[in-house]
């Protein structure tokens, strides 16, 4: 249906409604799809049906299902051309929250892991979106989520990619959601990894934080969270990172 009827925005909508709901939750669903053709199709209705909120919504929600899969499906999905599209519904849905939760979650999935993945995102624009999504939707919990965890996997391996996280902003936004959604154990785990990520391998970064108030804010994040050991763990880490000095 996707491929028959390419042009229409509302096919479009419902079938990557559909095809999200199929992917959630289920590997072997989501290997049938990526075997169907699932990824060139939703691509394109996000290409051909840019302005259209709703099939950015669907086309980024059935992108970060597919994503959590295996690597292969991952690599299926960039060769399609996932990165410049989710990053183009970003930009052109910048005031949408749902477009900017779904957005930010499919960024987070496709860089797990791979640094080749990681630099195609990078290319594409997708740390001066995250950040910009963060900043646009403070309020919003999901994107809390997703653009937290967007950094942190962009970031982890490399330390060009952390430098352009920091020029793009990261920092700022990281502790401004993190201190907004102070209650919110998942992000106070994401905020914390990406903290870990970006200050590692720099006594700049790590200034750059502490100047923020990244320490204490971890700290008190950590003993809000006494009961949840994902926070734990992420909190102990940010806090080892942000003492340890590398003298360079």
């Amino acid at each position: 249906a996707l491929e028959m009827h390419a042009g229409d925005a509302s096919v479009a909508d419902f079938g990557c409604t559909a095809i999200a709901y199929l992917a959630c939750d289920s590997d072997s669903r989501c290997e049938q799809l990526m075997r169907a053709g699932a990824a060139a199709r939703i691509v394109a209705a996000l290409e051909m049906h840019a302005e259209n909120a709703s099939v950015a919504e669907g086309g980024c929600a059935v992108i970060a299902s597919l994503a959590r899969g295996s690597d292969g499906q991952c690599e299926q999905l960039m060769r399609a051309g996932a990165a410049a599209r989710i990053v183009a519904a970003l930009e052109m849905h910048a005031g949408n929250a749902d477009v900017a939760g779904v957005g930010c979650a499919a960024i987070a999935n496709l860089a797990v892991g791979s640094d080749g993945r990681c630099e195609q995102l990078m290319r594409s624009g997708a740390a001066a979106r995250v950040v910009a999504a963060l900043e646009m939707h403070a309020e919003n919990v999901a994107v809390a989520r997703g653009g937290c965890a967007a950094i942190a996997y962009l970031g982890r391996g490399s330390d060009g990619r952390c430098e352009q996280l920091m020029r793009a902003g990261a920092a700022t936004r990281i502790v401004a959601t993190m201190v907004a959604h102070a209650g919110h154990a998942g992000v106070a785990d994401r905020g914390c990894k990406a903290i870990t990520v970006l200050v590692r391998e720099s006594d700049g970064r790590r200034d750059t934080f502490k100047a923020m108030g990244a320490e204490e804010l971890v700290g008190a994040l950590a003993q809000r969270h006494s009961g949840d050991a994902c926070v734990q763990e992420a909190a102990e880490a940010a806090l080892d990172t942000m003492r340890l000095r590398l003298g360079r």
